[in-house]
């Protein structure tokens, strides 16, 4: 989403939209750029900030979200763990050895299988990649719309997050709830980003 057309009096559903229609206007090839140059900065944002968190929660990307599907052949040491969604509310993690394992599943995300891919619960995570539609440097997000990552952020306010986005997708402002709990960090092809929310222990995590 270009800055320009952002203005302050949009409302969520507006930035949704817009945020949707500049996602799609970026063309395969460069997705896939852009995608891979953000995997190559992320690794090494783990290894530089995040040396101790082995179990790192991260999604199965929509058609236009950041793919980062290479990042557990990078880092294979480190455990990743994929979200399933559960109900309309809920969704769990569940640890994934091999993505080609993954199955499609609720809105045709790639999901794991609870049969062979063990949950893990939210107090055993070291650090949460969140996707979204937008971001701003404050580390307030505009999710989906379903509300998913927002109740389930409240479960862990002790551990670190990680905002996944192109750059196109981060704003100078989004509106907030006093109940929405903002992420400790940005990345971006553009680079990693501590914002002013850092959780509750940060440093106990890193």
């Amino acid at each position: 989403m270009a800055t320009q057309d952002f203005t302050p009096s949009l409302s969520k559903a507006q930035l949704r939209k817009l945020a949707r229609q500049t996602l799609a206007r970026c063309p395969q090839k460069q997705h896939q750029h852009l995608s891979a140059s953000l995997t190559q900065i992320l690794t090494e944002a783990l290894k530089a900030h995040f040396p101790n968190a082995l179990r790192i929660a991260t999604f199965s990307a929509l058609p236009h979200e950041p793919d980062l599907s290479l990042l557990s052949s990078l880092l294979p040491e480190r455990q990743f763990l994929y979200p399933l969604v559960l109900n309309e509310e809920m969704m769990s993690f569940h640890l994934v050895t091999d993505p080609t394992t993954l199955e499609k599943g609720a809105f045709n995300i790639l999901e794991p299988n609870p049969q062979i891919h063990p949950p893990v619960s939210a107090k055993e995570l070291d650090l949460l990649l969140v996707p979204g539609l937008a971001f701003d440097l404050k580390g307030n997000r505009l999710g989906q719309g379903k509300g998913y990552y927002d109740r389930y952020l409240q479960q862990i306010p002790d551990t670190p997050t990680i905002g996944i986005s192109f750059g196109s997708q981060l704003l100078p402002s989004l509106p907030s709830e006093p109940h929405d709990r903002p992420l400790s960090h940005l990345l971006s092809e553009r680079g990693f980003l501590t914002t002013n929310s850092p959780p509750n222990n940060h440093s106990k995590k890193t």
